[in-house]
């Protein structure tokens, strides 16, 4: 049995900690914030303040991959989040309206999530982990505790206390100081590669009348448009939210911010307005910006910059939150730290190798896939900002160009389905498109389109210009 202390008790530090503590090691979680989770949901989006995590009313979204993580390591967690309000919810709720193939397939199962607000997540999450771990709240760590041969052996509280630890896992999320504390120590400097993600999020919740369900999706869950995108994330308990994403740069948009311009803008997409009508709003405007793509490794060339310290999640590596993947990567990375937990606790050289190596196989890949499609969006935005025509010409991570998914997706059932498996982590994109088929049914629903002068379906709402318009 290791000593195992996780740094942030957060959501994938609870699920980090639980994970490890089943192997039966001992583990403590430090999370600097002294709030515990109050006994009710509601009473955990009214009063928890939560000052360490930023984004901690913003909206978050479970992906069907990360559901099935819960499932597979963490069923009592998945029930939890049951019991706590969340309710289920199907990538393919709302199909294109030019696919005219309705009929559901056998495996439409896979696509299947549960839905709650941040903050109901963690106070379910918090009680299901605090019964097999322990939890120290307003605990802040100041640095860490090493050895001559760059090995962490526990950490050093504000009040100048010191935890011993066999391991060391940092779950501080995007912010978290450990290159920092690293290069306080001494050790070598952490690889780190950060861009801005280059967008800005203006969100609100709603909650459903009295007696009344919420209002059903008419689209998809990430809508683009021409310099703007509306993210529809449902909720627990009968909420949902609403956000309107734009270029960080662009600040002609900025008004947005604005309640009455939001709500003008929204109201004035045929696909979202009911979305703001059919409910009562429970909080105005919530900006959120300087979102960054960033990562970290923690061995170089081959050589740890430390050992007996792992990060998880956010703290290896953030992403634009506009995919609704960070969660969802970071159950998945709690999974391989537990794998590699598993096997080599006692070796702390060969565990950091190991987790180096599984988290570069399974999850690198869709960190850049998720950098990629960033960078194609905002490349889109910035055209239109600038009044010239978006390239659709850029092929995608697979070799098949994007106006040719672009155009299928919104056309053919099954490539709409191969692209939500994409979407929401299911399968990668390299393995997708060499199924037996695919890409030539991609290249002839295309090329259909393109004969019969179907353009890809696009959602309608205000351009650039109406847009400006509306805020002049």
């Amino acid at each position: 049995m290791a000593r195992i202390v996780v740094i942030g008790g957060g959501l994938i530090g609870f699920a980090t900690a639980l994970m490890v503590a089943k192997q039966g090691h001992d583990v403590t979680i430090l999370e600097r914030d002294p709030a515990p989770p109050p006994g009710t949901p509601d009473e955990a989006w009214d009063h928890w303040e939560r000052q360490g995590v930023m984004q901690f009313r913003q909206p978050h979204y479970l992906l069907p991959q990360g559901l099935r993580v819960l499932e597979e390591h963490l069923p009592e967690m998945a029930r939890a989040i049951r019991n706590a309000g969340a309710i289920p919810h199907t990538m393919l709720s709302a199909l294109p309206p030019g696919i005219t193939d309705r009929a559901p397939r056998p495996d439409d199962g896979k696509f299947l999530t549960v839905t709650a607000r941040r903050p109901v997540l963690e106070q379910a999450m918090a009680g299901a982990a605090g019964r097999l771990v322990e939890v120290r709240r307003g605990a802040r760590v100041s640095g860490l505790l090493t050895t001559r041969s760059r090995q962490v052996t526990g950490v050093r509280l504000h009040n100048n206390m010191e935890l011993l630890a066999d391991l060391v896992i940092d779950a501080m999320g995007r912010s978290s100081p450990l290159p920092v504390w690293l290069d306080a120590a001494g050790l070598y400097e952490v690889a780190e590669r950060a861009d801005d993600a280059g967008f800005t999020y203006y969100s609100r919740f709603f909650r459903a009348r009295p007696g009344e369900a919420p209002p059903a999706p008419l689209t998809g869950n990430l809508t683009p448009f021409d310099c703007y995108s509306i993210r529809t994330t449902p909720g627990d308990s009968g909420t949902w939210s609403v956000t309107v994403s734009i270029h960080s740069q662009d600040r002609a948009l900025r008004r947005l911010r604005d309640e009455r311009h939001w709500t003008r803008l929204v109201s004035e997409c045929p696909l979202h307005a009911h979305l703001i009508a059919g409910g009562e709003p429970v909080t105005g405007v919530l900006a959120a910006g300087g979102t960054v793509n960033r990562i970290r490794a923690i061995v170089r060339a081959g050589v740890p910059v430390a050992t007996g310290v792992l990060s998880v999640g956010d703290a290896w590596a953030c992403t634009n939150p506009s995919l609704g993947r960070g969660m969802t990567l970071g159950l998945m990375h709690a999974a391989i730290v537990a794998e590699a937990v598993a096997d080599h606790v006692k070796d702390p050289f060969t565990l950091a190798l190991e987790y180096d190596r599984l988290t570069r196989q399974r999850l690198l890949p869709w960190y850049r896939n998720t950098v990629y499609l960033d960078s194609q969006r905002i490349a889109q935005v910035a055209a239109v900002i600038q009044g010239r025509s978006p390239s659709q010409d850029v092929p995608d991570l697979a070799g098949a160009p994007l106006r040719d998914l672009a155009a299928a997706m919104t056309w053919d059932a099954d490539v709409f389905r191969a692209f939500m498996e994409m979407i929401t982590m299911l399968a990668p994109p390299q393995e997708i498109m060499t199924r037996p088929g695919l890409a030539r049914k991609i290249t002839e629903a295309a090329a259909l389109a393109t004969a019969g002068g179907r353009d890809p379906w696009t959602a309608p709402g205000p351009t650039r210009a109406e847009v400006l318009k509306m805020l002049s």
